[in-house]
């Protein structure tokens, strides 16, 4: 089994090619492990205001989805340019297959996230406890998600 280092070296290695969805598959994975991780640490131990703003709550909310922001975008930028100069063939069947079962996977997820979200913690849970709860299901939807992706284009088998 491979380790999460091993896994980084493969991504770094200049002799092994990928598509484009398995680099944003590989970005997207490790930013989310890093970034929630971190905010989650962060707000772990902070009291829940439950009448005024929790600016501190906010910050450092905003700072985790605006860095993922910002991966998103580098990524794209990175996949369009690298795209045209080392001519990566277009995405076939195979391709959308993987995409498509890890989307499925990780919906599950997100939905019972949402219903327990949107259903039980209205009535018994402040606001902040809500946000998290429902980030972090988006989180796991994704981590599960993108973990099938790279998963499947490791093994080279078919889905």
């Amino acid at each position: 089994m491979l380790s999460i280092f091993d896994m980084m070296l493969i991504f770094i290695d200049k002799g092994v090619r990928m598509l484009p969805i398995e680099r944003t598959a590989w970005a997207w994975f490790i930013c989310l492990l890093i970034v929630p991780t971190t905010y989650f640490i962060l707000s772990f131990n902070m009291p829940i205001q439950s009448d005024g703003l929790d600016f501190m709550r906010l910050k450092y909310l905003s700072v985790a989805l605006i860095s993922m922001a910002l991966v998103a975008i580098c990524i794209r930028i990175y996949n369009y340019t690298t795209k045209t100069k080392d001519g990566s063939p277009p995405i076939d069947e195979r391709d959308q297959l993987i995409e498509l079962k890890g989307v499925s996977k990780g919906y599950p997820i997100l939905i019972v996230g949402t219903i327990i979200v949107g259903f039980f913690m209205p009535f018994n849970s402040s606001k902040w406890e809500m946000i998290d709860t429902a980030f972090f299901s988006i989180v796991v939807a994704e981590l599960v998600h993108y973990g099938f992706v790279l998963l499947a284009y490791r093994k080279e088998n078919n889905v």
